[in-house]
C-alpha cells in the first residue's frame, strides 16, 4: 500500500507544475512506463475511493481539521485531491533513489500551477523535443556537493512527470513518446496492469539487497522478483504476493521462511492486528514461484486501521506528559 509520504510527494510536486487536461487512465498503464524498470508502484486513487478504505479515508477528510487543511490546499492551486487525483505511478530504472520518476494522472488548474511553478526558487525552462521541461530548487533537500538539488517536470497529454534528474525525465518522455520501448511490449512483471482487475496497488521490484536486520531480509535474498497486488472485490480485501526463485528448491525454502514468520506473527497475543492479519494469509508453492494469498473482509481491514490510528494518536497523547 502507498505510503502516505509518498502521496504528499504526488500531491506536492503536482502542484508546482501541471496539466489542465481530464485524466484518462487511473490503473496503471503499461504503456507508460520504461521496458526494464528496476521497480514500480502504481496507485489507483479512482478505484481506491470506491473501496471501504477509501471511504474510510474520505470520511477522515471529511472531519474538521483535515477539511480546513484540504480547504487551505484547494485555495491556493484549486485542486481537490478527494477526486481530481486519479492515479499515481512512481518508477525507477535502479535502486538509486533519484533515478525514480513520478507520473501523476490529475485534474488540474495548469495557469494556476505553473504560474506557481514560475514563482519557484531558480525556475527554468527549455525545449525538449516537442515538450518543454521545467525546473526549479528543491529548498526541501539538502546541498549536495555544494548544489541545491531541482525538480524536473513535465507535461504529456494528461500525464504530469516528475524528476530529481533532468536525463530520468527525458527517458521518460521518451518512452511516452514511442521513441524508446515500454513495459507493455515486454514480460517483465507480467501480472501488473492487466485489465479488469479490482486492484488499487500494484509493486513490483527486481532483486532487492535489504539489510540483514530486516526480517524479510532472507526472503528478499533469495527471490529473483516480487510482485504485489492489493484490492477489494465484493467486500473482501484481496492481497497477492508473488516472489520468483531461481528454482524450484529455492522456493521450498521461501515457503520453509515465509511460514515462520506468519508463525512468529500468529504467536505476538498484545498485537491482535497482526494476528488477524496473519490468520487471513495462506502460501502456496507453484514451481520456481511462491505466492502468498491475504483474503480479509474489508470492514475488518478498515478496523485494524482505526486501531493502529488510535494507538499512535494515544501514544502522541502521552509523549508531552512523559517528557514536561
Amino acid at each position: 500500500m502507498m505510503k502516505p509520504v509518498l502521496l504528499k510527494l504526488a500531491l506536492g510536486l503536482a502542484s508546482l507544475c501541471a496539466t489542465g487536461w481530464l485524466a484518462q487512465a487511473a490503473p496503471l498503464q503499461r504503456a507508460d512506463v520504461i521496458a526494464t524498470p528496476a521497480w514500480l508502484l502504481h496507485l489507483d486513487c479512482d478505484r481506491l475511493r470506491t473501496t471501504a478504505v477509501g471511504q474510510y479515508i474520505l470520511t477522515e477528510m471529511d472531519k474538521p481539521e483535515a477539511k480546513a487543511k484540504l480547504a487551505a490546499f484547494q485555495g491556493i492551486f484549486d485542486f481537490d485531491l478527494r477526486t481530481q487525483l486519479h492515479g499515481v505511478t512512481l518508477y525507477g530504472s535502479s535502486p538509486a533513489p533519484d533515478d525514480g520518476v513520478l507520473m501523476v494522472y490529475a485534474d488540474v488548474n495548469a495557469d494556476r500551477l505553473l504560474l506557481l511553478a514560475r514563482a519557484a526558487k531558480e525556475y527554468h525552462s527549455h525545449p525538449y523535443h516537442q515538450h518543454v521541461i521545467h525546473s526549479w530548487l528543491d529548498d526541501k533537500k539538502p546541498a549536495k556537493n555544494g548544489l541545491k538539488p531541482r525538480v524536473f517536470a513535465a507535461l504529456q497529454g494528461h500525464r504530469v512527470i516528475f524528476a530529481q534528474r533532468e536525463d530520468r525525465l527525458a527517458a521518460a518522455l521518451d518512452v511516452l513518446d514511442g521513441a524508446t520501448p515500454n513495459l507493455a511490449a515486454g514480460r517483465l512483471f507480467p501480472s501488473l496492469g492487466l485489465p479488469g482487475t479490482p486492484n488499487v496497488v500494484e509493486a513490483a521490484a527486481g532483486k532487492l539487497n535489504l539489510p540483514d536486520g530486516d526480517p524479510n531480509a532472507a526472503l528478499m535474498k533469495l527471490a529473483q522478483s516480487i510482485q504485489l497486488q492489493v484490492g477489494e472485490q465484493q467486500q473482501q480485501c484481496l492481497g497477492t504476493v508473488t516472489l520468483l526463485t531461481d528454482n524450484p528448491d529455492v522456493a521450498t525454502h521461501v515457503v520453509a521462511i515465509a511460514q515462520g514468520l506468519l508463525a512468529l506473527a500468529k504467536l505476538q497475543i498484545s498485537k491482535p492486528e497482526s494476528v488477524q492479519l496473519a490468520n487471513a494469509v495462506t502460501l502456496q508453492q507453484d514451481g520456481a514461484s511462491v505466492v502468498g494469498h491475504l483474503a480479509l473482509p474489508a470492514a475488518d481491514l478498515v478496523k485494524i486501521i482505526q486501531a493502529d490510528a488510535a494507538r499512535k494518536a494515544a501514544a502522541a497523547a502521552a509523549a508531552p506528559a512523559a517528557n514536561p
